[in-house]
Formats: C-alpha cells, structure tokens, sequence
C-alpha cells in the first residue's frame, strides 16, 4: 500500500510517502519556500526516487483547520494527484494530526492542540483529547477559543512558535521539531480500516469559520 501525506496547514509544510509500512521520503520545506512550491517539490522528490504520482493507493490529506492558502493548496494538489491517477483521499484534521503527535502524556490527562488563527482576536482552534492505551481519542467538539478561556489543568500542544505569551503555570509542548509524518500515517490508516474514504470531487478544505475581528 502506497500513501502520500500532505501537510500545509502550517509554517512548517512537509511531506511524506509511505510504502508498504515503511517511509522511503520524509521532507520539509525549507522556510524560504511556501505552500506555492509544494507539487513541485513532491514531484521533484518522488523523480529522484524514481517513484510515480500515478502509484499511489491514498493520500493523507491535512484538511485543515489552519493557513487559509497552505490548507487550499494542500487540498488542490490532492485533488489533482487523485483525479490524475488511481490515488484516493483521506482527509484528517490538523488538530487531530497534532494532539496525536504527543504520547508522554500520563493515561487521562486531557490535550488540547492550539492552531493559532493569526487573527486580530488572536483566537486559536483547538479540541480536546484524551490518550488512553497509546491511543489518542477525540472527547469534544471542535471549536476556536480565546487565550483567556485556557485552564491550568491542560497539556496544550502547539506546533509552530508564535509570539503568543502563556501565563505562568500553564503547560504548553512546542511539538514544531518533531515530523508529523508518523502521527498522519497512524489516522490514515485508521481511516481506511475504517472506510473513511473522502469524495475527492466534492472535498472542500476544513476551515471551522471564519474568524474576524
């Protein structure tokens, strides 16, 4: 089984592809390039492994919530490799690709990614989990909550540095240095055992709402 994850929700865009279980490419965009340059890059990568787009069984797809162009690029290019070839789309959410990246966390602590919105109410996406047995479980709804509304009694995961000041006494884990290629392949997988497969012609990209102010 041949998988291709995308991820340009953030600052930090990269790519993997999986084959058979094991990853034969890991990137990262440099900082100077942007989501704009992604499908070259991807073709560039799978070129010097003599790899082919039309290979592919499914793409993992980060859908979103997060930068309003890196998530449409994303999903273009998805849509693109899946009308093209034989590929088809999983679509996962940002926030659970985040939460799912962290597995220190004592059995029944509760974690709350944090997407900053990058608005002028400086509002964050978020949702709560909750890891139990090594895997990580969706408990709530998600939702855009303001940094006076964060508790104490969180493990907040954050995936990209801001300029965001945390009041003392709160746990905050910058998870930007670890690839989020492991946690993407883990939901994708869980996806197609699960036959959580996206209509790639009607998929749209999840952005929550629109966040003004």
């Amino acid at each position: 089984m041949n998988i291709l994850l995308i991820d340009s929700t953030f600052k930090k865009i990269e790519f993997a592809y999986n084959k058979n279980g094991n990853f034969v490419i890991l990137d990262v965009l440099n900082s100077e390039k942007n989501a704009d340059g992604l499908i070259y890059e991807i073709k560039k990568a799978f070129d010097s492994h003599g790899f082919s787009l039309n290979d592919v069984d499914y793409i993992g797809l980060s859908n979103g919530p997060g930068s309003f162009t890196g998530v449409r690029i994303g999903s273009a290019i998805a849509k693109g490799i899946c009308f093209a070839g034989r590929a088809k789309l999983v679509e996962l959410v940002s926030l659970d690709i985040l939460a799912n990246k962290y597995k220190e966390v004592t059995e029944g602590m509760v974690l709350m990614p944090l997407i900053f919105s990058y608005s002028k109410s400086k509002d964050f996406y978020t949702a709560e989990y909750r890891l139990s047995e090594r895997v990580t479980k969706r408990i709530s709804d998600y939702r855009v909550i303001s940094l006076s509304e964060l508790k104490k009694d969180r493990i907040y995961l954050i995936n990209e540095k801001t300029e965001t000041q945390f009041s003392e006494g709160y746990t905050v884990k910058d998870l930007s240095d670890i690839s989020g290629a492991e946690s993407m392949y883990e939901l994708t997988m869980r996806a197609i055992n699960e036959n959580r497969i996206a209509d790639y012609v009607s998929s749209e990209p999840f952005y929550m709402k629109t966040i003004t102010g």
